[in-house]
């Protein structure tokens, strides 16, 4: 296997408008136990957290990761990457990035993940 793509929705909302939030982490391979076992830990916050829905491309043969989080506002999204273990993450990804990553942050009426939007956004094939 040496694509995995991983999504969960965690709740419903009413809400109009949504902040998704695209994180693109090309991997430098000697990092890449510390990273899966980070983001083991990061989705089981997320699945207490106030996220709506979250979802995780993983290409094992080009070493490079893909996260989306869709959240009900900026405040709830803040709180969540600054504390632990996101921040421990976001604290290492300019060490971790084989080249240029990305993060893309937009606004959108649907809290669905739109894997075709995302590969839009970062410009890559996913």
């Amino acid at each position: 296997m040496s694509n995995l793509k991983y999504e969960k929705y965690l709740k419903n909302s009413n809400l109009k408008e949504f902040i998704i939030v695209i994180t693109y982490l090309p991997l430098r391979r000697r990092y890449t136990i510390q990273f899966l076992l980070l983001t083991g830990k990061i989705i089981n916050k997320l699945m207490n957290s106030p996220v709506v829905s979250f979802g995780l491309y993983a290409n094992f043969t080009r070493s490079y990761y893909v996260t989306v989080s869709v959240w009900e506002s900026r405040d709830s999204m803040h709180d969540f990457i600054s504390t632990l273990p996101h921040s421990t993450a976001m604290k290492n990804f300019d060490k971790w990035k084989s080249n240029e990553g990305k993060f893309i942050e937009y606004q959108s009426i649907s809290s669905a993940i739109d894997w075709k939007k995302v590969k839009q956004e970062l410009k890559i094939d996913i």
